[in-house]
């Protein structure tokens, strides 16, 4: 399949918002163009380079973005609200447009087993605490996802790690493996947390706002 694809300064994982204002003519043209097709992009890691006026070069595997709201402001930018979908590799990029473009592979993520029940309960029991000292919102605590895949998804967006440590669980090629090395990274930071009242490296829970493209 191919997309439109988004480089950013941040990991997105399926299930996670993404709020995003747009004021670049090549995203403003991206934003129609998916408007009119099936209001999908990719969201791609950037590795190095910047995200305005650039082609930076990106990480190979990125979420699937769908487009849930739009607002379009007076002066023709928009405010747009996203969700991550599904992981997907990057095989080829593609010219001839104003932005980015690929055919990419869709990664599924595969059932979860009953192996993977005692990590998802482990994660759940430090997520909350872990959260909660993060300033979630009481609604986030009392709504966490059951299901392992989407519980291991929250706490790799929720951990305050570099972005080189989260595009390392996000490229984890199953759930059981994700979950793990969740776990060890909540961890880490929690005795981080418990140890100095904080985390190493606080980063906002919602980045509402946070990206301007």
């Amino acid at each position: 399949m191919e997309l439109p694809l988004f480089p950013l300064h941040l990991v997105l994982f399926p299930g996670r918002p993404l709020p995003l204002h747009l004021f670049e003519p090549r995203y403003r043209q991206m934003l129609g163009d998916c408007l009119d097709a099936d209001r999908r992009f990719g969201v791609v890691a950037i590795r190095e380079g910047f995200e305005v006026g650039t082609t930076p070069e990106i990480y190979q595997v990125g979420t699937i973005a769908e487009i849930e709201s739009v607002t379009e402001l007076d002066d023709g930018r928009f405010d747009i609200l996203t969700r991550g979908v599904q992981r997907f590799r990057v095989r080829e990029q593609v010219g001839g447009s104003a932005y980015a473009k690929a055919r990419v592979e869709p990664l599924p993520d595969g059932p979860a087993t009953d192996f993977d029940r005692p990590n998802a309960k482990a994660l759940r029991a430090l997520l909350v605490p872990y959260l909660a000292g993060l300033g979630a919102p009481a609604e986030l605590l009392e709504h966490l996802p059951h299901g392992p895949a989407q519980l291991a998804y929250l706490a790799a967006a929720a951990v305050q790690g570099e972005l080189r440590e989260q595009q390392e669980l996000l490229e984890l090629e199953s759930t059981s493996l994700r979950l793990r090395a969740t776990l060890d990274v909540l961890r880490r930071e929690t005795s981080i947390m418990r140890r100095f009242g904080t985390v190493a490296s606080l980063r906002p829970l919602d980045p509402r706002g946070a990206d301007l493209n």
